[in-house]
């Protein structure tokens, strides 16, 4: 079950992007994966464990 939902902003903890702010655009039930968009050029998967709700 996806933990976030489309459109949530979060800070992802996981390798490539460690440390950035991206939004949730996705959720890939068969991967089991969040797809993160952080800019217009800059998108990547990561499952629930590499994501924190973001708090600004």
């Amino acid at each position: 079950m996806a933990e976030f939902n489309t459109g949530d902003t979060v800070t992802i903890t996981g390798e490539p992007m460690n440390g950035n702010t991206g939004k949730i655009e996705v959720f890939d039930e068969e991967r089991g994966k969040y797809l993160v968009r952080v800019n217009d050029l800059a998108q990547h998967y990561y499952s629930a464990d590499e994501l924190e709700p973001f708090e600004g």
